[in-house]
């Protein structure tokens, strides 16, 4: 089975792909939003997603390797990867599968992923404008304007994205004072 979704959540994702497994369908393969399923047992399965801190440094393949290599020995297994993301599962009846189990490694975690949607954000507002500006100079037809259109919704997933990232750094910030 395939279900076609876009996420710019982690957590919801994660919860997502944890409620698909209780109704019996375990993910196998992810591609550009859209997530193969098997059938299961219902609850076989509990699923992280992950953005590693050591991915961008160095030799990007290598530090991959070693990082599955780590979480596999917590009786982990790793479904798949994209770009910087990291998809793992544990049987549940193996235990709890956490990544990230204290507040200050969680609050590294949001960073990471708050600093992608910046850079990524930004690039976008780059070509959304950049875009702008020649539709204007050239008084575009109306596929322009639906293009243009897509981008600056794409532009508000990102601002909507770093909102919501920075209301979980500050709730963990919270937890981590008290």
């Amino acid at each position: 089975m395939r279900k076609i979704r876009f996420y710019f959540d982690k957590d919801k994702e994660e919860k997502w792909l944890n409620d698909m497994c209780q109704r019996g369908w375990a993910m196998a393969k992810f591609f550009v939003g859209i997530y193969t399923f098997k059938p299961c047992q219902p609850g076989e399965y509990v699923y992280r997603i992950d953005m590693p801190a050591e991915i961008g440094k160095g030799k990007l393949k290598e530090k991959r390797e070693q990082y599955i290599e780590l979480v596999e020995e917590t009786g982990a297994e790793h479904v798949c990867d994209w770009f910087w993301w990291s998809i793992f599962r544990k049987e549940a009846s193996k235990g709890a599968f956490e990544l990230y189990t204290d507040c200050e490694s969680q609050l590294a975690l949001y960073k990471r992923i708050r600093k992608l949607f910046i850079w990524v954000g930004c690039f976008e507002v780059f070509l959304t404008a950049n875009n702008t500006l020649l539709f204007i100079k050239d008084a575009g037809d109306k596929v322009d304007v639906a293009l243009l259109c897509i981008m600056y919704l794409i532009v508000m997933v990102f601002i909507v994205g770093i909102v919501k990232t920075t209301w979980k750094i500050k709730k963990i910030k919270q937890q981590i004072i008290s």
